[in-house]
């Protein structure tokens, strides 16, 4: 009731690898175990759902998480599947069988139903001979009364080179994807290092603009300083020379208040020298006004320097926002420069490897063309011995009993030659059967490759104009 052991190895092959399609995503999910002497426990598994391109073939894999050397294979092919129609009434086709498989394990997934994975009895595998089924996978679906059993599954454990076999593939994968991840640390490393090269030099030219700046502000400080100091002297002069004129006027204004009461006879003389003395002191108020407004414009200035500055700050800050997104603009385009030579690589490996792959299909072809060539001429050459043979037996009918030995002996040769004939017939029948399969196969998977490229190259092409539509922009 089970497929061969050679069907398992379709999946446990690496010629064969490509044609392994995952029908579902690898998942993990509590399996029931149920033995003859041990009650049932739930265990994590990993679950591995998988078909075979161009067959009518699919796996289920259960791996133990804890122990991945623990693993049960089922597998069900066109022959095993009509046997599984036959013992569980499925009125279903393949198809229908192997999406209704993925629904299941997809209602597995979340809780719906149960895998139960139980030992075969050991009366039923004694007599099943040849069989290497030892145990039952079954979608249970829980219920208070009785469980019903949606769907049951021969399933054996596996041989120790499919675990292998499985075991070296996933270590192959975690060797890649650790070396990819090695190759971008180097990168990034390389990338930050430049980046930190670039930050000290810019850190640099900033302390240097920044020293520059101070010194500026130093010197117009200094001598706004100087300045103030010599304009608040020349007020100090100014006020005193003031102070002093004004003592001397009190003292004159006093002497002629005296010399008033005195003598009437001076006073136009003391009414000019008021009149000059009042006019001096409004001299000297112009003159104190103006140097008012000459101190009101050093403040302007001095305003306006404060200014200056603020702006040369803002300046400085604009400066150091454009250099972040040069720094952000210049990452992105490496960034996008080295996923594109990646691709572009990648593609190109891969694009050698179908060629090498279809030169050898070609070659295959080839020779099995020339071994059809071959069988033909032997057929030709075994058909007219058979006709020379018939002639021979045909004459030989009508010779004495004594020649009846040889007779029967050249017959047995004619029973041979027509059994070989035969067999040669039906290699050639195969010969033209599978030739156009696999020419069909061969044109199928060229224009799969040719659709998959065409659409990377366009991705690519895509992804190359993005940086230089953003380049115009800014």
């Amino acid at each position: 009731m089970w497929a061969p052991a050679s069907e398992d190895s379709y999946f446990a092959n690496m010629e064969y690898s490509k044609n392994v399609v995952n029908i579902l995503p690898s998942a993990e999910m509590l399996v029931c175990f149920r033995g003859e002497m041990m009650r049932p426990n739930k265990r994590a598994c990993l679950l591995y759902a998988e078909r075979m391109d161009f067959k009518e073939l699919i796996q289920l894999r259960l791996a133990e998480k804890a122990d991945q050397r623990r693993m049960y294979i089922t597998t069900v092919d066109s022959t095993s599947f009509n046997e599984l129609k036959q013992d569980q009434s499925l009125n279903v086709t393949f198809a229908g069988f192997m999406e209704n498989v993925v629904r299941m394990l997809k209602d597995c997934q979340s809780g719906k139903l149960e895998l139960h994975l139980s030992a075969r009895d050991q009366n039923a595998s004694a007599g099943s001979a040849g069989q290497s089924n030892d145990y039952h996978l079954q979608f249970v679906e829980i219920r208070s009364f009785k469980n019903l059993v949606h769907l049951c599954l021969p399933c054996r454990s596996a041989p120790l080179n499919t675990v292998l076999f499985y075991i070296n593939i996933m270590l192959d994968a975690s060797n890649k994807k650790q070396f990819l991840l090695e190759q971008n640390m180097q990168q990034l490393q390389v990338e930050i290092n430049s980046q930190r090269s670039h930050m000290e030099r810019l850190s640099t030219e900033n302390s240097q603009l920044r020293e520059a700046l101070s010194e500026n502000t130093r010197v117009l400080e200094e001598k706004h300083a100087t300045e103030i100091q010599q304009w608040q002297e020349k007020v100090s002069k100014v006020n005193e020379q003031r102070s002093n004129e004004l003592e001397r006027n009190r003292r004159a204004i006093s002497g002629l208040q005296s010399q008033l009461e005195k003598a009437t006879l001076d006073k136009n003389d003391l009414k000019n020298l008021q009149e000059q003395t009042e006019k001096r002191c409004q001299a000297l108020g112009d003159e104190l006004s103006s140097c008012q407004s000459r101190i009101g414009t050093l403040k302007d200035q001095n305003d306006k320097l404060q200014v200056d500055i603020l702006n040369a700050r803002k300046q400085e800050r604009k400066l150091e926002y454009k250099i972040e997104d040069l720094k952000q603009h210049t990452s992105e385009l490496q960034e996008n420069i080295q996923k594109g030579n990646k691709e572009k690589a990648n593609i190109a490996a891969e694009l050698e490897a179908e060629k090498k792959i279809l030169n050898t299909k070609r070659q295959a072809l080839e020779m099995a063309s020339e071994e059809i060539s071959k069988a033909n001429q032997i057929i030709l050459k075994q058909t007219q011995e058979l006709v020379n043979h018939k002639k021979t037996i045909a004459w030989r009918t009508e010779v004495a009993l004594q020649q009846e030995k040889a007779v029967q002996e050249k017959e047995k040769l004619l029973v041979l030659r027509e059994d070989e004939l035969r067999q040669a017939r039906i290699t050639i029948e195969k010969l033209r059967e599978e030739i156009p399969q696999q020419l069909q196969t061969m044109r199928q998977f060229a224009q799969g490759l040719e659709q998959k490229y065409s659409k990377q190259i366009l991705t690519l092409k895509e992804r190359l104009n993005i940086p230089t539509g953003k380049e115009n922009r800014r």
